[in-house]
């Protein structure tokens, strides 16, 4: 959508300047008045360049200059910026729906990479599944009170892909993180339970007990398959 935004910003300024919503200040600078001239056409112009670029158009240079040329010369009427406003709308549209046919093949490709996962994962020793869908495996069970979603937990983490690409690490940033464990993810507050201060575990959460159809960001894409290993460092219980 971030294109759109951008070719719409573009073609709003052109269209202030060609319904005459931007005026010239006759008495002012000269050099500041070029130099605005300069930068609308430039900045129009980058943004179309953009497009291009990224494989939305292919700019017709002839029809550019044609298109300077016009306004320049007033040749638009009411009637000639409603139709380019329409062409704009239906290139817009056109844009949407590839974005949208370019996410549902995305999100397919991770329900298909993320269900072969999680089949495989299935089979490994020691590996048990819950009721609700969550793989675990506990490495170390750790010791003392039962975790509840009320407690405050440290932890240190990996998350990774089915395709191993890891997309969040605390290990690596060497920084843990620390949490209220009902505030998460469903997956990472019915996982934390299995295990104690000190565990560790293994958890492998399917799309509905992570970030769903909605993904997360750039790294965790709609319908993912997440995979956490986890270390319990330290257990705070809700203050009475």
């Amino acid at each position: 959508m971030l294109k759109v935004q951008k070719f719409s910003l573009a073609a709003l300024m052109v269209s202030a300047v060609v319904s005459g919503v931007v005026f010239a200040d006759e008495k002012a600078d000269v050099k500041f008045n070029d130099d605005v001239s300069y930068a609308l056409t430039a900045y129009s112009m980058t943004q179309a360049k953009l497009l291009a670029q990224q494989g939305e158009i292919k700019l017709n240079e002839t029809q550019v200059n044609k298109a300077v040329d016009d306004v320049l010369k007033g040749k638009f009427t009411e009637e000639k910026i409603g139709e380019l406003t329409q062409t704009l709308e239906q290139f817009q549209q056109k844009i949407v729906a590839r974005e949208q046919a370019k996410m549902k093949e995305i999100a397919q490709k991770a329900q298909n990479e993320g269900d072969k996962y999680r089949a495989e994962f299935a089979k490994k020793e020691g590996v048990k599944t819950t009721k609700s869908g969550l793989l675990y495996r506990v490495v170390e069970a750790g010791k003392g009170e039962v975790i509840k979603p009320t407690d405050t937990v440290k932890v240190h983490y990996t998350g990774k892909l089915p395709n191993g690409k890891v997309f969040d690490s605390s290990v690596e940033r060497s920084q843990p993180a620390e949490f209220r464990l009902d505030q998460v993810v469903k997956g990472w507050t019915e996982g934390l339970q299995l295990v104690k201060k000190g565990g560790k575990i293994e958890l492998v959460l399917p799309p509905e007990l992570a970030y769903g159809k909605q993904g997360a960001g750039a790294s965790i894409p709609p319908n993912a398959t997440l995979y956490f290993e986890v270390e319990v460092l330290d257990v705070n219980p809700k203050a009475k």
